[in-house]
């Protein structure tokens, strides 16, 4: 009774008072839907894992960079110094800089650019200290041009591997791992080993085996330690974090290496190597801290941005309360 009075006095009768009810209720589902149909296809696609011929073609491109990248290391050894190289090589931290910003991957900041830069004079520091060691070089370079020319594309080759495994891949849950580094070593297999045999014949190279069994361990330890774990890690914590931190932490290998000359060999170190080790833990240290302070301002986004759209649904479907309000004057006349 009470209800069909409040229709009559309304002037609505009760098909159309549902039907208002019905679409407030629709407008608010809808708008719940156009909110997640903007958010979902990005979300999905950035989780959605890569196909078997994904990571082949993945893995194709790492292989061929990461093999210019250490054949040029390798190969500047022999023309220019061992510190001129090593600093050279240690540029892979403004390229990945400079890459991952152009292509969205890294936020450039003052902060990150000062962190590369000192870590680059921490290398140089102690790179040139090993230069006035009388056993470090012990004859004049060949061709020290040309070597540092190959050390700098080295670190060009390194920034753009890591930024591509970065921007193709994303998240560590859309590849397998196993599967990625076996296309990479089924593509060194079939065609990089056959270039042994070119420059074998050709008289360039000779090949060799190892003739002592001590080195052939050495070789075997260094390809499962030093290339295999060490990749692995690698590619698994630049996904984790970002390509210009793993950049950068490849440079604690120098502090680490000080570290093990002074306990295993009781070598001492001057203070120009304690600047340099230091400058390269500031720069490793000063770059995760500006990533964890872009990493806490994109979550205060998230949020702010998930509590706007909750509150522009509830305010879409607030007409249906208001109808109830309407009955408390009949229910107290009727009292």
């Amino acid at each position: 009774m009470v209800s069909l009075t409040h229709f009559i006095l309304s002037g609505n009768t009760p098909t159309e008072t549902a039907t208002t009810i019905r679409d407030v209720s629709t407008v608010g589902i809808d708008s719940l839907l156009e909110q997640g149909s903007t958010k979902t296809p990005s979300i999905a696609e950035s989780e959605k894992p890569l196909s078997h011929w994904e990571i082949a073609e993945l893995s194709f491109a790492f292989c061929i960079l990461w093999f210019a990248a250490n054949w040029a290391t390798n190969a500047s050894l022999a023309y220019t110094t061992v510190a001129s190289s090593t600093i050279l090589a240690s540029m892979s931290g403004f390229f990945t800089l400079a890459i991952g910003s152009f292509l969205k991957i890294e936020a450039f900041s003052a902060l990150k650019l000062i962190a590369v830069s000192g870590s680059l004079l921490g290398v140089a520091l102690v790179s040139e200290y090993d230069r006035g060691s009388p056993s470090v070089e012990p004859s004049a370079p060949k061709a020290p041009l040309f070597g540092d020319f190959l050390a700098l594309m080295s670190a060009l080759f390194y920034g753009c591997y890591t930024v591509l495994l970065k921007v193709r891949i994303q998240n560590e849950s859309r590849v397998n791992f196993s599967l990625f580094f076996g296309f990479v070593g089924l593509f060194n297999l079939v065609l990089l080993w056959p270039v042994f045999g070119i420059l074998h014949w050709t008289g360039v190279e000779p090949f060799e085996l190892p003739h002592d069994s001590r080195i052939a361990w050495m070789i075997a330890v260094n390809a499962f330690v030093g290339t295999f774990v060490s990749d692995y890690l690698w590619l698994l914590s630049m996904l984790m974090t970002s390509p210009l931190v793993v950049t950068l932490g490849l440079s604690m290998t120098i502090p680490l290496a000080l570290l093990g000359d002074i306990i295993g060999y009781g070598r001492v170190l001057g203070l120009g190597y304690w600047i340099g080790a230091g400058l390269v833990l500031a720069g490793f240290f000063g770059v995760n801290g500006a990533v964890l302070n872009e990493r806490s301002h994109e979550v205060i986004v998230e949020q702010e941005d998930d509590g706007a759209g909750i509150g522009s649904a509830s305010s879409s479907s607030s007409p249906q309360p208001v109808v109830a309000d309407e009955t408390q004057p009949l229910l107290r006349s009727r009292s």
